[in-house]
């Protein structure tokens, strides 16, 4: 049996304002949706705008909530800044999560919610 995990276990960089921050980030579909995108590849904000189907200034508005809580790098490309997944933790607690939802959606008639619904929604799944 594993060890219960504790808050007072966190180191000095991981703080209680760091987790609620990037679950505060991850809280939001499109950010997740965006996230749950660069799993798998790194890409512009041109090729995520592609990708999803939205405007330039609303995939940039998310991209900056995932900088601010660190969940994405940057570098650049010639003139193009190219976007990546660099929190390992973010990473892990996606896969697990996806994983999850499709062990239950295949065991249940799970409703898929699109981004258009509030961030609410999707927490009153579970």
């Amino acid at each position: 049996m594993g060890r219960e995990f504790k808050l007072s276990d966190m180191g000095p960089e991981e703080t209680m304002n760091n987790i609620l921050e990037v679950f505060q980030a991850l809280s939001h579909p499109v950010r997740l949706e965006i996230c749950q995108v660069l799993m798998t590849r790194q890409y512009s904000v041109g090729a995520l705008c592609k990708m999803l189907g939205l405007k330039q200034y609303a995939i940039s508005q998310q991209l900056a909530v995932l900088r601010k809580a660190e969940i994405v790098g940057t570098k650049r490309d010639a003139r193009r800044i190219i976007y990546f997944l660099s929190n390992d933790k973010v990473r892990r607690i996606l896969r697990v999560s996806i994983a999850n939802l499709m062990q239950f959606d295949a065991s249940s008639d799970l409703v898929k919610l699109d981004r258009k619904q509030q961030a609410g929604g999707f927490a009153r799944i579970f």
